[in-house]
């Protein structure tokens, strides 16, 4: 078994980079990476990005899930709201990493950029 992520930091820019970079090759709008260990327990990080269709979110929830395969990472089917077109909001759980793809719409009602403001934001630009 590989080691965790949350126990190799080259591991995890590595993972966090692959993501981002999927995110913008998808043309994702308002990424934002946000450190959540020194707010929460158990959750390091959230990778949150707007999207303005059901086809592009699927489009980056594929490309991610493919892409994150050879990091070898626990990975949850169980998305909160699933990939269908009047869903809005795409949720990857892969442990101590979650994505979350969402409309616009979704992303101003949920607010979690808010809602973790405490969250230290990383730039990987």
């Amino acid at each position: 078994m590989s080691p965790s992520p949350k126990n190799n930091p080259e591991n995890t820019m590595e993972i966090l980079k692959t993501i981002h970079k999927i995110m913008q090759d998808k043309k994702c709008e308002e990424i934002a990476v946000l450190n959540l260990e020194s707010v929460h327990s158990y959750l390091s990080y959230f990778l949150i990005c707007t999207v303005n269709s059901a086809v592009q979110a699927n489009a980056v929830a594929r490309e991610i899930k493919k892409a994150l395969k050879g990091f070898k990472l626990p990975h949850k089917e169980t998305d909160k709201t699933g990939t269908s077109s009047s869903s809005g909001w795409t949720l990857l759980d892969y442990g101590e990493f979650i994505v979350h793809i969402m409309t616009p719409e979704k992303r101003e009602y949920y607010n979690l950029d808010r809602l973790w403001r405490d969250a230290e934001r990383i730039e990987l630009s």
